[in-house]
């Protein structure tokens, strides 16, 4: 009796040997495959429990926790001041928006919907729409578990400004 002609031969009993045209040949695993399958189960739960603790914690430096986002009006805004880093949030119009604090008296105004003083008007976008001021300077923010964490040292470019708007509506009256 001849052996196949394809394969090594004594790996097959020779019925299987006949039919066979593609079999993955295998020898047995060590104690090293159940060992390495152990270890990458390891370091993926590791990593997993890390990125859980750090994503579920509050924004580190350079973030600051300006107020709690109950402080500001859901259709308006408020000026938040903690630890120096003073910030106009809004939350009109959807999104959180922090704008640095350049001038004394901005508030929001809902008759315009807004950011106002006595002589200039601003959009929801830090845009500067009316008087002779420059727009306001975005800074990053996040809310975390309730507080409005902002980045003062994130100052971006400030947008360009709109075309003229209407003048003032509620001016430096509070609101």
């Amino acid at each position: 009796m001849t052996g196949p002609d394809f394969g090594p031969g004594g790996y097959l009993p020779p019925k299987a040997a006949k039919r066979a045209r593609k079999i993955v040949l295998r020898e047995q695993m060590g104690r090293g495959w159940p060992l390495a399958a152990v270890a990458a189960a390891v370091v993926v739960a590791v990593t997993g429990v890390v990125f859980l603790r750090v994503w579920n914690s509050p924004p580190r430096a350079p973030f600051v926790a300006v107020g709690d986002v109950a402080d500001v009006d859901p259709s308006g805004a408020a000026v938040l001041d903690a630890e120096g880093a003073g910030a106009i949030v809004i939350r009109a119009g959807g999104a959180i928006r922090a704008f640095r604090l350049d001038r004394e008296g901005t508030a929001w105004c809902p008759q315009s919907s807004r950011l106002e003083t006595d002589d200039a008007a601003w959009t929801r976008d830090g845009r500067v729409v009316f008087g002779g001021e420059d727009s306001l300077t975005p800074l990053r923010s996040v809310v975390f578990d309730g507080v409005v964490y902002v980045d003062p040292t994130s100052a971006a470019e400030p947008p360009p400004p709109a075309p003229r708007g209407a003048p003032p509506v509620c001016g430096g009256r509070s609101r």
